[in-house]
């Protein structure tokens, strides 16, 4: 096994502080108040909302002219499925006045749907350890990355699978599903890993993106789709993913601020303590004018995971060359494996909520730990309590397992299922699978 193999899998290193089975009184109090607020909310009864439908997009849109490019403008900066199925008030108004709005349940579902296969308490304590400790901004932070997920419609993304969010995209506007599926296989994102601190690996080839191929919602869905789409490889303790940035070809005609902003609001706001490393690989004299412009709005967290390497052997200090994709390393005959194997498309997901045996199950399996969970929290706490972190430990270790089974009812089919970087086999078993020399195929299903 290769040491980046070896590096996810050893469970007998300690937790670092403020992680599951590492805390303080103090910080286990904060995670039961945290909590307490949670199940609380998800009782509310909000309101109701009925969206209206949207009918097609059919408008023409005009290649020349000023007016014509202007109208362009117009049409392609427009969302048609972002937004479409709630309120835009819930992400509108101040979340003091929006939050009371929300139905519990829908708060509740999208929580689980954040949640997936990882441990609970752990998606908790990234909040905490985000807003240092500060318990109303980490609460603050949760349920408005929770109303920001119900808008943005990141549960109907998941549940439509890439061919899903295609066929629902092009009933919305003629060819903007193909325009997603395009870019998708683009080979301008690449999913892989491990890097050397065993974190999944997203790499983003900057020269393959240009600005006007896509509309900027097309962008979004993709970044949440592939964000989301990655979170299947978590498993504890690798709770965060390393993006490798390869600038190698970088023009000014590259460039996108939109995006670069979104990415970054994703990550601070929406992903906190998910993102371990980025590494930007290349980047060309020209990016040094636009690295002061993005500078300002790094937050100072993220500024210091940001590492720049110039070839592929300072590269290789955070990523083993055999987890490179043929794009950086210029080695084709060593592609990484979802560069390498093409697959069929996958079949289209649904929204119908699913009604098997192992969906139902999952249902119980929550109702199950909340139910723990509010009588967890009137205990009082206990340094070191070993027998309490148990019995945690083992809870949030069948909800995985609950999880796992279901989740091919709860997520669509997905290119990186099919080219067998992540399996769920007829077990129950989630496999985790790099292919890269040295690697052997990681069971994940109890790393909790």
């Amino acid at each position: 096994m290769s040491p980046s193999a070896s590096a996810s899998t050893d469970n007998n290193t300690k937790p670092l502080p403020g992680h599951v089975g590492n805390l303080t009184i103090k910080e286990t109090d904060m995670l039961k108040k945290m909590w307490a607020r949670l199940i609380d909310l998800f009782k509310q009864k909000g309101t109701e909302y009925k969206a209206i439908e949207k009918k097609e997009e059919t408008i023409a849109i005009k290649k020349s002219g000023w007016f014509s490019k202007k109208e362009s403008n117009t049409n392609e900066n427009k969302d048609l499925f972002i937004g479409a199925t709630k309120d835009p008030s819930w992400l509108s108004l101040p979340l003091e006045r929006a939050l009371p709005l929300i139905p519990g349940k829908e708060l509740r579902s999208t929580f689980w749907s954040m949640v997936a296969t990882d441990n609970p308490d752990a998606v908790i304590l990234r909040f905490l350890r985000a807003r240092k400790w500060d318990l109303d901004a980490a609460y603050n932070m949760l349920v408005n990355t929770l109303r920001w997920r119900l808008v943005m419609r990141l549960d109907d993304i998941l549940a439509l699978g890439e061919n899903g969010l295609r066929d629902e995209l092009n009933q919305l506007k003629p060819k903007l599903g193909d325009c997603f599926i395009t870019q998708l296989n683009s080979g301008k994102a690449y999913l892989g890993g491990p890097d050397k601190a065993g974190r999944g690996i997203c790499f983003i080839n900057v020269c393959l993106h240009h600005k006007e191929d896509q509309p900027m919602e097309i962008i979004k869905l993709l970044t949440m789709y592939i964000m989301e789409t990655s979170r299947v490889v978590v498993h504890q303790p690798v709770e965060a993913a390393c993006i490798v940035f390869n600038m190698e070809g970088f023009t000014l005609k590259n460039m996108d601020f939109d995006f670069v902003k979104f990415l970054l609001t994703c990550f601070e706001a929406y992903y906190p303590e998910t993102l371990g490393s980025c590494l930007i690989h290349k980047a060309p004299w020209v990016f040094s004018t636009i690295w002061h412009l993005i500078t300002p709005l790094l937050d100072p967290v993220v500024a210091s995971k940001i590492h720049f390497t110039k070839d592929v052997k300072e590269l290789s200090n955070y990523v083993d060359v055999s987890a490179l994709p043929a794009i950086i390393t210029g080695d084709k005959d060593k592609k990484t494996l979802d560069e390498s194997i093409k697959v069929d498309p996958v079949a289209p997901g649904t929204l119908e909520e699913p009604t098997t045996v192992a969906y139902q199950e999952y249902q119980e399996m929550i109702h199950e730990y909340l139910t723990e969970t509010d009588e967890w929290i009137k205990t009082q706490s206990t340094e070191n309590d070993s027998s309490m972190t148990t019995i945690r430990r083992e809870f949030a270790r069948q909800y995985r397992l609950a999880r796992i089974k279901a989740e091919l009812d709860i997520r669509g089919p997905t290119s990186y299922q099919a080219k067998g970087l992540v399996t769920i086999n007829n077990e129950g078993r989630i496999i985790l699978d790099y292919s890269n020399d040295g690697w052997v195929p990681l069971d994940i299903t109890e790393m909790v």
